[in-house]
């Protein structure tokens, strides 16, 4: 009896240090230069600032980090080149819903709940992106033509099973969570 005792209190205690450490690594990254993979980061406090117009996005085309400008955190994003233009996208189900069962469907989920990028977005689209130690500054406005987001679907998902797995993704889900949004960053 006495041995079931001091497990409960030794799993407690452990449980309480994950926790705190779960905590202190989170406030960590709220102060951090940078999201660290899929934890968002604090405001950017290096890099090159570039204040020449920016002539070709092409250069900027897949996986970098973005802040809004005024909401001091920053995240990681894939940016997609579409017809010269440089969408970022924000997958509110579209794509992690159609994964297999597993890890990545699950942290994907689990990043879904907390995600309120998207949504401040549309208040104050003021951006800065960051890649390769170079920061560009512009404005992000989200997609609303039905015809261009059909186009930016399919890219996407042709880049997501590349990414994944030519067979990864089911079809497109039919309830909730099930939506994509894109945003088009302009100078």
């Amino acid at each position: 009896m006495r041995i079931r005792i001091w497990l409960g209190r030794i799993a407690l205690g452990m449980g309480a240090l994950i926790l705190t450490g779960i905590v202190c690594l989170l406030i960590y990254q709220r102060f951090s230069d940078g999201p660290t993979g899929p934890l968002p980061g604090g405001p950017f406090t290096s890099g090159e600032v570039v204040s020449a117009p920016v002539a070709d996005w092409a250069p900027l085309a897949g996986d970098f980090e973005f802040e809004l400008v005024g909401e001091q955190s920053s995240r990681t994003a894939g940016g997609l080149l579409v017809d010269g233009n440089l969408y970022i996208s924000c997958d509110l189900g579209f794509i992690w819903a159609r994964l297999p069962d597993g890890l990545p469907k699950n942290m994907l989920h689990t990043i879904w709940w907390f995600k309120t990028w998207h949504e401040k977005a549309l208040l104050d689209g003021r951006v800065r992106i960051r890649k390769d130690g170079r920061i560009y500054s512009g404005d992000i406005e989200r997609v609303q033509d039905p015809q261009r987001l059909a186009q930016l679907k399919r890219v996407l998902e042709d880049e997501a099973a590349k990414f994944f797995g030519p067979d990864a993704l089911g079809p497109p889900p039919e309830r909730p969570p099930n939506d994509i949004w894109f945003f088009r960053v302009r100078q």
